[in-house]
């Protein structure tokens, strides 16, 4: 069926789960609500436990309780959650003299069943994650505030490589202890929650040739001149995302290493100028290729492998960079698929990540998050950029 923007668009569900819900509302519930929006209205029904709190923390336009459409009656006769639910949904809507409507992909089968029994007509929405592009400068405000902390708790990650000595096989000892990639991670993410940031997914801190693997999260003893890959992205309490990578040496790393930051460092900077409205992120990433490969790494474009008989994968073997918000990686796109194909616009925030990664050596990343403006980019990132630490 056709896409109809112009009808009115339904959700249901937790806003703690479901940022399409959290952005539309403003607000945050652990517990399902409905939510509606209806041209310029935006309407909220929700559970007398929540509504006294939407009615002041929310962005609704008006707050609606279950009760006002028969929810503990219906409740009362024993009736699935579902069918509560639907004809909850149902005398709401029949209100607005609503049967048709959009609602997102998730909705969840079993009320859709429910709701199209009792009537009424759904649509499915394709354009919710496409809208979530362009942010609104509140939100841009609450992913700097997500990207300061990210910051600070990587300053203080950093303090500890650099407060660290050296014995006599290399490795780092901190505190008259061996310092651990895991402890590294404890560091940053016991700052990040002191800064009111959660770490869903784990923070990396990956050395040596482990940075090879770019999402592997790092173990074991740390060593002086191997380049550590610092990779932070923590959700703040607002539910905005940051997202930023560093890669850094206690002391002088083999030239090798050295090496490969400047190319990676190159490629970023020419990336990062080429960020403004109306350039792709398909154009960004082709010439990050052409940076890697010219320096005489391989990417995964067609025709840049040099050696075609070495069956492992080392170079540039990743999208350039991803839109942030309210999830790690949304849209656009900085690569090579379909959202790769579509021009930045302002408002849309994402990052820029080249790295080069050879299994023999370890991996270098550099990450900084940038907004588009009207007439270029603004970057988020302000941590310096410093192999030798």
């Amino acid at each position: 069926m056709a896409q109809t923007p112009t009808l009115p668009l339904l959700f249901y569900g937790n806003s703690y789960h479901y940022p399409d819900i959290y952005r539309s509302t403003g607000f945050l519930a652990p517990d399902p609500i409905i939510a509606l929006e209806d041209g310029e209205e935006r309407i909220i029904v929700a559970s007398p436990l929540e509504q006294s709190r939407a009615e002041k923390d929310s962005r609704a336009t008006a707050v609606r309780s279950l009760m006002d459409f028969g929810y503990r009656e219906l409740s009362q006769q024993g009736l699935e959650t579902d069918k509560i639910n639907a004809t909850v949904i149902q005398r709401f809507l029949a209100e607005r003299r609503i049967t048709r409507l959009r609602v997102p992909r998730y909705f969840p089968v079993g009320l859709a069943d429910e709701m199209r029994a009792l009537g009424l007509e759904l649509v499915v929405a394709d354009d919710l994650t496409a809208r979530r592009r362009r942010k609104r400068p509140d939100e841009i405000a609450k992913i700097e505030l997500a990207q300061r902390a990210t910051e600070e708790a990587w300053s203080l990650g950093v303090d500890a490589i650099r407060r660290a000595d050296v014995a006599k096989d290399g490795t780092l000892m901190l505190d008259v202890e061996i310092f651990t990639a895991e402890r590294l991670r404890r560091i940053v993410e016991e700052a990040l929650h002191a800064r009111d940031c959660m770490t869903p997914e784990s923070t990396i801190t990956a050395p040596g040739k482990q940075a090879a693997d770019p999402h592997q999260t790092g173990h074991g003893p740390l060593r002086a001149g191997e380049a550590i890959v610092m990779d932070i992205y923590p959700q703040h309490s607002s539910r905005y995302w940051a997202d930023m990578t560093r890669t850094v040496s206690k002391g002088q790393p083999a030239e090798a290493v050295r090496r490969m930051y400047e190319v990676v460092k190159r490629a970023q900077d020419e990336a990062m100028a080429m960020v403004r409205p109306g350039v792709t992120g398909k154009e960004i990433h082709e010439r990050v290729e052409d940076v890697i490969f010219e320096a005489g790494y391989d990417t995964l474009r067609p025709g840049h492998k040099r050696n075609a008989n070495d069956p492992v994968i080392r170079g540039f073997f990743h999208g350039t960079g991803h839109g942030v918000g309210l999830e790690i990686h949304e849209l656009p796109s900085i690569g090579r698929g379909k959202w790769g194909m579509v021009p930045l616009e302002p408002g849309d925030v994402i990052t820029i990540e080249p790295g080069v990664y050879d299994p023999d050596i370890g991996g270098v990343r550099l990450e900084d998050m940038l907004v588009v403006t009207e007439h270029g980019a603004r970057d988020l990132t302000n941590a310096p950029r410093e192999l030798i630490v």
